[in-house]
């Protein structure tokens, strides 16, 4: 459906240059509606309206001359309703600058998005929204919001930035941090402001006094089989329903009253790990382009969200008049990118890492046992990188062996292998998906006939064939075929190689990923794209990072910033026996151990997701963008705190940094890894007990793991057990970061778990506070 600019969602631009007194218009034949409220000097009196703006009033997108104003009104009418906005230069509203009635409309589920311009810069302004029924003026609690400092001041700026608040069986206790803060400009969010799910059970645990059950049923999406289904938003009415629900808690609320927001967002806003208009709920066991989903959750997004979502779409500032939301705004024509300044000293950009970012480069779904890159490409790639045959035979020698098991000597392995992989692939999509026996089945012999063919690694053939025989009586005749050869034969990049272990599994594809073989393959990758005019790691477009480039080339602010809502400090794990030691005499015990696998002492990229999943990409935009200009980036996602300084630029000597901030409420990195590792062990046979303690060191492991001469990034500081928020302060010589973190389960704390709303004194004083300085391009851990 294209909405219209009259029928949507109504945005009025308020000038402050000239107030308007007006009157309230009666747009609906409900009889609690009385058509006037009268304004002027003396003021109605105004009830306490709590109940009729149950999602209080929220801020955004401060410029120096404008801001975004928000509200929703509880109206069950479905018709119009009517609305007066009143903006102060004084919390007690005796100096107005804006009086002015319009409507929330029914078709924007009764949301209404104002941008006042005019203002003046550096300055708090306090609004509120006024509602009449039954002859009474009803009155939202006050906002106050803050607009930018002029470009030409000299002005300190203090802000905070937060990311990932799931809402299922959590509490926002964290966000006491920021309102401990009274004097901040702004709150940056990073995305994940919602979770489209109201019961994943890999992170959120369903059943108490914080859950959503969707009235929408019909709209829903069904994820899940049996008992262990579950549910995501799909429709633009669950969408909504987890905005007004989440908009309900009263810390977020306290937030939103106090300051102006500047957001992105992440994933979850749409769908977990999404790329473009594509969910990965299904690890590739199911076709998950879903265009009209991505569009309602964009919708939704724009209809309660205080972002100007005309802005970025203009090169011009934006006049005063209506504004509306179509499909002009929507995907694939989505624009969220845009940049803010704040006086002399700060110059903010923010990012769009999901919308137009290509797929996850090891599908989910890729079989094991193919080979991506064979010997004599594999070999040739190399040498065209300027590696000496020397070395490219040592790197090959490393690789997996295969066979073409077309070949007629292997046709008895390749009949084994179709009845084998039939019956798994048939057991793996009845488990993901609710279908009949019999499609199950004929979409698993289709999946095997087109997967058992070509070059295909041995080594996991072989694990598979042992582990069928076994399972099999000794008669059996698959008990005749001895091992595949795994010697003397070619050797390249399978899929296996790169960690992947399961047929559809986010596990060796967008998480836990060897680092080493990963880098070729990616560069492969890449490598190939370049030569058709295009790249498969942009997870900025070519426009998006284009606009970048010329925003921090041409910026004179003192500081340059990049929010982007996923991390650019490294996340790898380093169990070869060629890292570097972390220090600690126990952890290097148990890596040297036999408790370590032979096939898991590698290198692990731990999420390639995020900006690690792109890594020649992410190289060369962290030098030729990043560091080239000296910006600093704010990163979130990853649900954990990491600092990491990058390799200064050849040409202008100057280096970015990373901050990265842990999650208001969502469930820590560290304890998604614990999980993770454990399923990859447990593939491997028994968990060893010297393993149970390894999550105690998982951020020396990764501090260390950056120490390697070939990793040009240095991450000096790792929390991935803990909660928290970030609050910034910039000046004419220095950025101050201030991570305001919590524990978690992990230490035995409920800080997120347990309400701490009216107990803000005990919350606070669990707070750990890690302080950093960046200044003439030096950081220090203060």
């Amino acid at each position: 459906m294209i909405y219209t600019r009259r029928k949507f969602m109504k945005t009025l631009a308020v000038s402050a240059s000239v107030v308007v007194t007006s009157s309230l218009i009666g747009c609906g034949s409900s009889d609690k509606k009385a058509a006037v409220v009268t304004p002027g000097p003396a003021e109605p009196s105004f009830l306490d309206g709590s109940e009729y703006f149950p999602q209080s009033v929220v801020s955004g997108d401060p410029k120096a001359d404008s801001v975004i104003l928000w509200t929703r009104v509880d109206d069950s009418s479905g018709a119009d309703t009517p609305l007066m906005l009143q903006v102060a230069s004084d919390e007690a509203f005796t100096s107005l600058v804006v009086e002015e009635s319009f409507d929330a409309l029914a078709a924007s589920d009764h949301c209404l998005k104002i941008r006042v311009t005019e203002l003046n810069a550096g300055q708090h302004y306090y609004y509120r929204f006024i509602y009449q029924s039954d002859g009474k003026n009803y009155s939202s609690r006050t906002g106050r919001t803050k607009t930018a400092a002029a470009v030409d001041s000299d002005s300190k700026v203090k802000f905070a930035y937060v990311s990932c608040q799931d809402y299922i069986g959590r509490y926002f206790n964290n966000y006491l941090s920021i309102l401990d803060n009274d004097d901040l400009d702004f709150v940056v969010h990073l995305g994940d402001y919602i979770y489209e799910t109201t019961g994943d059970e890999l992170f959120q645990s369903t059943g108490g006094a914080r859950s959503i059950e969707f009235t929408d049923q019909a709209g829903a999406l069904t994820l899940g089989v049996g008992d262990n289904k579950s549910q995501a938003a799909n429709s633009l009415d669950n969408y909504r329903q987890l905005y007004k629900t989440y908009r309900t808690d009263e810390l977020l609320q306290r937030v939103h009253e106090r300051f102006p927001m500047i957001a992105i967002w992440d994933d979850h806003e749409f769908s977990d790990d999404s790329w473009s208009d594509r969910a990965t709920y299904l690890d590739g066991a199911g076709d998950e382009q879903q265009t009209q989903r991505k569009k309602n959750s964009e919708m939704a997004y724009f209809e309660f969200m205080p972002i100007d979502h005309e802005q970025p779409h203009t090169q011009a500032e934006l006049a005063a008049g209506a504004m509306s939301i179509s499909d002009e705004h929507l995907f694939p024509n989505t624009r969220i990118y845009r940049d803010f300044q704040f006086g002399q000293h700060l110059h903010l950009a923010m990012t769009d890492f999901r919308t137009n970012r290509p797929d996850h480069l090891l599908p989910e779904d890729a079989f094991p046992a193919t080979v991506a890159i064979d010997q004599t490409t594999l070999t040739g790639f190399l040498l065209a990188t300027g590696m000496a045959q020397a070395q490219v035979d040592g790197v090959v020698s490393q690789m997996s062996p295969y066979v073409n098991i077309d070949d007629a000597m292997f046709a008895p392995y390749k009949a084994t292998f179709l009845e084998i992989f039939t019956g798994l692939y048939t057991q793996e999509l009845l488990a993901r998906i609710e279908m009949t026996q019999a499609d199950a089945l004929a979409q698993a012999q289709s999946r095997a006939v087109a997967v058992v063919q070509g070059n295909l690694t041995t080594t996991y053939l072989n694990q598979v064939l042992s582990s069928a025989q076994a399972s099999l009586p000794t008669e059996h005749p698959i008990q005749m075929l001895p091992a595949l050869p795994e010697s003397g034969v070619a050797q390249g990049i399978a899929f296996y190689t790169l960690g992947k272990t399961s047929l559809f599994n986010f596990i060796g594809s967008r998480y836990f990923v060897i680092k080493d073989t990963y880098d070729i393959y990616a560069g492969y990758l890449e490598y190939v794209a370049n030569l058709q005019g295009e790249s498969v790691q942009s997870g900025f477009d070519a426009e998006q990072t284009a606009w970048l480039g010329q925003t921090f080339a041409t910026s004179t602010s003192t500081w340059k910033m990049l929010g982007s809502s996923v991390s650019f400090s490294p996340l790898i794990f380093d169990l070869s026996t060629s890292r570097v030691d972390s220090g600690s005499s126990l952890l290097e015990g148990v890596l040297d151990s036999a408790a370590i696998p032979a096939a898991l002492k590698q290198r692990f990229y731990l999420e390639a997701d995020q900006w690690d999943g792109f890594p020649q990409y992410k190289s060369s935009f962290v030098d030729n963008v990043l560091s080239q200009f000296g910006v600093i980036s704010l990163g979130g996602d990853v649900h954990s705190s990491y600092v990491t300084e990058h390799k200064a630029n050849n040409v202008t000597g100057k280096k970015s940094f990373n901050f990265t901030t842990s999650s208001v409420s969502s469930g820590t990195f560290g304890s998604f890894l614990e999980n993770g590792m454990q399923q990859i062990f447990s593939q491997l046979g028994d968990v060893p007990t010297e393993l149970t303690d390894l999550p105690f060191y998982f951020d020396p492991l990764v501090q260390s793991a950056t120490k390697r001469d070939d990793i040009s990034d240095n991450m000096i500081f790792s929390r991935m057990w803990e909660h928290g928020v970030a609050i910034v302060e910039v000046d004419a010589e220095q950025v101050l970061v201030n991570f305001h973190n919590t524990g978690s389960e992990f230490h035995n704390m409920d800080t997120v778990t347990r309400n701490y709303y009216n107990d803000a004194d005990n919350f606070l004083s669990k707070v750990r506070l890690y302080k950093f300085k960046v200044t003439e391009g030096v950081l220090t851990q203060l």
